[in-house]
């Protein structure tokens, strides 16, 4: 047992050094030199989950993605007055000032919308979201047609939305995540993010995709030759399909991220430290370059998909990796929006 085996060696280092900082170094350390057996084997072509990973996958709570510095009207106009989320008090102001970065929230979720420097960004892929009936989809059609957004019904149940940078959204049937929401978000007319689906640079990288959230997440996808889909605790998934990625040009740090909250934010830090995958975001003020920069911040960030196996980068996607909880292990942190 590995965990039995880190603790003694630990234990056995303070008790020779008399010293805590160097048995902190060797815990940091170790798994650098066990993290092959926190790795997913292959069986007839399924990931098996390693009993080894302990760390849970709760909710995927943002997507962060720039609009066109100036336009907050055109902002407020789609999420707001059409999709129906609600501004976030946090952030509110900004929408009267026509500057800075909006929240806009709906049920357990958020999108964050940094002012572009100065261009938006559009994803290559879509968000879905969840409303609650037929009525209230047929509402939102009325409201995209009169607010100027272009929609059209994609199916039954389904309607398409695009964002006034090109950014598509898909709005489906579906209830609200029961665990809680953000704030004031009980009052939005949708009930929240469901899925995002993004492009993968090709069909035989879906492997090393699955592999990667398997590795660092824990997390048990479904693979099948065309798509990956993750799931992201037990309402939303996250997935994967081959598609063109024309709007993947940008630097380091400056592209859309997902923001998700774990259990155990220290085995998910030593997994992908162990791969060599914690990112620092000079855009945020929150940083953690450490482990225990991490714990004080609650959160750390990974910018890169690689495959676990070779460390060959897939494509990137920054993750802002939180923790539901505060260092003592039992505060929750601020923005976590569940009550337990």
């Amino acid at each position: 047992n590995l965990l039995l085996i880190r603790t003694f060696c630990v234990i056995f280092v303070v008790l020779i050094t008399r010293s805590s900082t160097e048995a902190l170094v060797f815990y940091r350390n170790f798994p650098k030199f066990t993290q092959i057996n926190h790795r997913p084997q292959h069986r007839s072509g399924h990931l098996i989950h390693s009993a080894t990973i302990t760390s849970e996958i709760i909710l995927l709570d943002h997507l962060n993605i720039n609009h066109e510095r100036g336009t907050h009207a055109k902002l407020a106009n789609f999420y707001f007055d059409t999709l129906g989320f609600v501004p976030d008090p946090r952030k509110a102001s900004n929408l009267d000032k026509g500057s800075g970065t909006v929240w806009a929230n709906a049920g357990a979720t958020q999108v964050h919308l940094s002012e572009g420097d100065p261009d938006p960004q559009v994803l290559d892929g879509f968000v879905t979201l969840q409303y609650p009936s037929e009525s209230s989809l047929s509402s939102l059609l009325s409201r995209a047609s009169d607010n100027g957004v272009e929609a059209y019904m994609e199916g039954e149940n389904t309607l398409s939305l695009y964002c006034p940078y090109g950014n598509k959204y898909l709005a489906t049937l579906g209830p609200r995540d029961p665990r809680g929401f953000q704030d004031e978000a009980e009052k939005a007319k949708c009930n929240g993010i469901t899925e995002i689906t993004l492009h993968a640079p090709s069909k035989s990288d879906l492997p090393a995709i699955a592999k990667f959230y398997s590795t660092i997440f824990g997390l048990i996808p479904k693979l099948t030759e065309t798509s990956v889909s993750i799931p992201f605790g037990p309402y939303q998934k996250l997935n994967f399909v081959p598609g063109p990625l024309p709007n993947s040009d940008y630097s380091d740090g400056t592209g859309p991220h997902i923001s998700l909250y774990t259990t155990d934010l220290p085995s998910v830090w030593e997994r992908a430290c162990a791969l060599d995958l914690v990112y620092v975001n000079p855009r945020f003020k929150r940083r953690a370059e450490t482990l225990d920069e991490a714990i004080d911040q609650c959160m750390f960030r990974v910018l890169a998909i690689v495959d676990p196996d070779s460390g060959r980068k897939i494509m990137r996607l920054e993750h802002e990796i939180r923790s539901k909880f505060k260092r003592d292990g039992k505060s929750k942190y601020k923005s976590y929006p569940f009550a337990s």
